[in-house]
This record gives structure tokens, C-alpha cells and sequence, in this order.
């Protein structure tokens, strides 16, 4: 399934990059992030999800859905 038709009737206040992306899972655990999954990130009372953003998205996760505002910067080498 795509990205763009698992948004289609979802409310969401920002959305970046390719709504054609195949999504392959939703999981809410950074260890169970496969290429195509997105990752749901979750405030816990231990960990906070958005923490682990860096690691999912070198993991290939499609999408990442997030509470809290997030700015990821690549690191030029």
C-alpha cells in the first residue's frame, strides 16, 4: 500500500517528501523498523520515540509520524 493512500483521509498538519512510497509496516518500535515501515513515535514514561528519528530513517523507514516538531539534517561528507 502507498503512502499517499494511507493519508488520504487522515488529518495531519505537515507532510514532506514522496507520497508514493510503498509502506511495508507501522511500528512504534525502532528495533522493528524495516525498509518501507513507518515509524510511529511515542512518548513513553522511559524513552521517547522521537529520539530514535535518526536511527529509523538511516533503517529506511517511509515515513515517520511525530508529536513533536523535528528537524533532521543529513551530515554532508
Amino acid at each position: 500500500m502507498n503512502l499517499k493512500y494511507m493519508l488520504e483521509k487522515a488529518e495531519y498538519s505537515c507532510l514532506k517528501g514522496d507520497l508514493e512510497r510503498e509502506v511495508t509496516a507501522l511500528v512504534y518500535d525502532s528495533r522493528k523498523v524495516i525498509p518501507g515501515s513507518v515509524f510511529i513515535c511515542i512518548t513513553g514514561a522511559v524513552r521517547d520515540g522521537h529520539d530514535f528519528i535518526p536511527e529509523v530513517i538511516k533503517k529506511g523507514a517511509a515515513a515517520v509520524v511525530v508529536e513533536k516538531k523535528f528537524l533532521y539534517r543529513k551530515k554532508l561528507q
